[in-house]
């Protein structure tokens, strides 16, 4: 049988996607569930009973370290902007 949820069409995902979303194996996955979840991790949709994808990628997103605008270099602020207004 065939996971659909597998599929980048499909705006839920199964367990087996979102083990593989954050780059576990199932069973690892399957063993800290409950870990992830206290530690504000999504939990599966009471009516599809899947994952919603956008609230996996979010709760990734924000356990980011480094921003995509702005990095921290030693101190030293490094944008990716560019300041007009100083031309």
């Amino acid at each position: 049988m065939t996971d659909l949820t597998m599929s980048e069409i499909s705006l839920n995902g199964s367990v087996k996607w979102a083990a593989a979303r954050i780059g576990w194996p199932l069973s690892r996955f399957k063993q800290k569930r409950e870990i992830l979840e206290t530690n504000g991790f999504p939990t599966v949709d009471r009516i599809t009973n899947l994952y919603v994808k956008a609230d996996i990628d979010a709760w990734v997103n924000r356990r980011r370290q480094v921003s995509d605008q702005i990095l921290h270099i030693g101190g030293a602020e490094i944008t990716t902007e560019v300041n007009l207004d100083a031309i």
